[in-house]
């Protein structure tokens, strides 16, 4: 019985620490206007809540149907920035086009992998968590986890902090995109009204 309340006690420190993340993620995310920084941000603070080995932030490119790898964590993850991918191309494809997240395990034998990225990077995806960023139900990419530290392997529950992380930071990239915009109507106002 002692056994199952410590067992109990540490799956609810867990849980503390885990909300505790999310919420401070939540405030730091939602302070950056900076894109560029925020999505820095977004893959540091991601990797860290999950304990994973690197993260990569992929957004659409709507004009031309394509993933852009905005952001990749680690030395292999700068070889890979701007790469662009096609839309239903790999597991971040299949994520964006069902706007579902996909826990994988062994990443080698999933159908959906896309293996031309770790052959250009060098890097090994053994599992990954990918979930979609989306703004009101428009997907605006994807972010994906990978290779959790340690012994064990990705859960349902780092699925689910991934995809509560996620929505956070869709809305944090919606708003520094919202702000640059802004910025950038008023240097042009500012301009046409000095001429």
């Amino acid at each position: 019985m002692s056994e199952r309340i410590s067992a109990l006690e540490l799956e609810l420190a867990e849980e503390r620490r885990a909300r505790q993340a999310l919420v401070e993620s939540s405030v730091r995310l939602n302070s950056l206007l900076n894109l560029p920084e925020l999505l820095g941000a977004i893959i540091e603070s991601v990797t860290h809540l999950l304990d994973a080995e690197t993260g990569s932030l992929l957004l659409l490119d709507e004009e031309t149907n394509e993933l852009t790898f905005e952001v990749a964590a680690g030395e292999s993850g700068e070889g890979l920035r701007e790469m662009r991918v096609p839309a239903e191309r790999g597991i971040a494809g299949w994520v964006l086009a069902h706007n579902e997240a996909a826990l994988v395990a062994d990443v080698a034998a999933d159908p959906r992998f896309y293996g031309q990225i770790d052959a250009s990077s060098g890097f090994q995806t053994r599992a990954m968590i990918a979930v979609p960023l989306a703004i009101r139900e428009r997907p605006i990419g994807v972010l994906e986890v990978i290779n959790k530290r340690g012994a064990g392997g990705f859960t349902a529950r780092d699925q689910e902090l991934a995809v509560a992380f996620a929505a956070q930071a869709a809305v944090a990239i919606d708003n520094a995109r919202l702000y640059r915009q802004l910025a950038d109507a008023v240097v042009e106002s500012r301009m046409s009204y000095r001429l």
